[in-house]
């Protein structure tokens, strides 16, 4: 078997067969909206109804994304609560003065 420059031949280690070169990296996912935590729920869903994903390793996956929506969510809610605060602030600063 011939080998190019950019191949390397698998070695050998106590009896194992390793790999040349470590597996592909995954995409990184993009988690950052609602959006986007919602739309890969869905794939986690699909892929269990399909059999593609075990159950139990679905149900540890959607817990993990529903953790960081809650967590987008409260942060949502945390700078439209100081952007109202501000406001009001303002607001109640402008009236007293007039």
């Amino acid at each position: 078997m011939k080998h190019s420059g950019k191949d390397k031949p698998a070695q050998v280690i106590e009896g194992q067969v390793m790999p040349a070169c470590p597996p592909p990296k995954l995409p990184r996912l993009r988690l950052g909206t609602l959006r986007e935590v919602r739309r890969e729920m869905a794939k986690v869903y699909e892929e269990v109804r399909r059999l593609k994903l075990p159950s139990q390793e679905g149900t540890r996956l959607i817990y993990m994304l529903t953790a960081i929506s809650n967590q987008i969510r409260d942060t949502e809610l945390e700078q439209r609560i100081e952007k109202l605060e501000k406001a009001s602030e303002e607001f109640r600063t402008k009236n007293r003065t007039t």
